[in-house]
């Protein structure tokens, strides 16, 4: 469905989007594994509210924010090669290559012997990137099936996973894929089903990719999530994701008026994160809930028991993309370590790419080579 949107919103959104998520991302890294009382025991009733993992107040983004550049990479490489040679159908083949380079940063299961067997290239700007060669908790399910070598897809599933690791790196297909959000549902359910093959794991991170691409042309939130619940219904086996998202509706209809004494409590009856469509229904409800406070919304949605910083990389992805990266507070965005790769990113995929079919971008290809 076409929208009477006129174009994408500005650059400084599309930053704040994967800025916005990276911080969230950070903040809830260093309580990822605390339950709601010990994380009020060790900060206080209010929980964390700044970055507390290191001694100088900065903040480092895990896993969810490497996996989404990377799935950054394979958009901006597919859709390069589809400038200049005029066909597209390749995304999923490069994605799988770009997720394996991630898992080159991780020094798990590939190595330089699969390197020459040409399973991925080291080519491109992200690879280069030494700051990402780290491992920062990275899941079970993304790992495994990686280091399998092979991709899975929805006609035939990985495993049956329906972990929070697909859902949390999909913002950028929104982003990519602005102002369709039913091509953004399809590529998100594709791209999560190369690591995740349980139904509620690919279609959550389909319905995450859906209210990005509608929020991309400046759509209003709820809005955008009623057009993904439209869409999620058309697919087989939606129930279970529904659910969960007609539970989020019905929990903001019931708080939303009295959003100042809310409780971390009450986000905890939509679960804990762990699984695809608890973190995206906890990021649902904390930014409907403050969809005009980027603070409060992401703060709102890491301190609780369970997979904060997934939760807080979703929430910060929304809210970034409607506040924009200048409506981030500048002291997260400059003690975020690594941020300017993030911003990078954003503003690459604002970009989509550069040259034509007839004029050969060499600075481009050599970032975002077409394979």
């Amino acid at each position: 469905m076409k929208t009477n949107y006129l174009d994408k919103v500005a650059k400084d959104k599309y930053a704040g989007c994967l800025l916005g998520g990276a911080v969230g991302d950070a903040l809830g890294a260093p309580i990822e594994f605390l339950s709601l009382t010990q994380i009020r025991s060790k900060y206080g009733q209010a929980g964390i509210t700044d970055y507390v993992e290191f001694a100088n107040h900065t903040g480092e983004f895990t896993d969810d924010t490497q996996m989404t550049l990377f799935t950054a990479e394979a958009l901006l490489r597919a859709c390069h090669r589809a400038m200049l040679k005029g066909i597209g159908g390749a995304l999923t083949g490069i994605a799988h290559k770009s997720y394996l380079r991630w898992l080159h940063t991780q020094n798990i299961g590939i190595h330089i012997v699969d390197l020459k067997q040409r399973l991925f290239d080291e080519d491109g700007w992200l690879l280069q990137q030494k700051a990402l060669y780290k491992q920062r908790a990275p899941g079970n399910a993304c790992i495994t099936s990686l280091s399998s070598g092979v991709a899975g897809n929805i006609a035939k599933p990985i495993n049956d996973s329906k972990g929070c690791g697909a859902i949390m790196r999909m913002a950028p297909v929104g982003l990519m894929f602005f102002g369709d959000a039913e091509q953004s549902f399809q590529v998100g359910c594709e791209l999560a089903a190369i690591t995740h093959g349980h139904p509620t794991g690919y279609l959550s991170a389909g319905f995450l990719a859906s209210v990005i691409s509608d929020l991309a042309i400046g759509m209003p939130l709820k809005k955008a999530i009623d057009h993904a619940i439209s869409i999620l219904k058309k697919w087989n086996r939606h129930e279970e994701t529904l659910r969960a998202v007609e539970s989020v509706l019905h929990l903001f209809a019931a708080t939303h008026l009295t959003k100042k004494d809310i409780k971390a409590e009450v986000v905890e009856q939509l679960g804990e994160g762990w699984i695809a469509e608890e973190a995206l229904s906890i990021a649902i409800y904390a930014s409907l809930m403050f969809e005009n406070d980027f603070v409060t919304g992401v703060l709102f949605s890491v301190n609780h028991s369970g997979d904060s910083d997934s939760t807080g990389s979703i929430t910060g992805n929304i809210l970034g993309l409607i506040h924009g990266m200048n409506n981030i507070p500048q002291k997260w965005t400059d003690n975020l370590r690594d941020s300017e790769i993030v911003r990078q990113i954003g503003e690459d995929l604002h970009i989509r790419v550069k040259g034509s079919s007839d004029v050969f971008d060499e600075a481009w290809w050599g970032k975002y080579p077409g394979y």
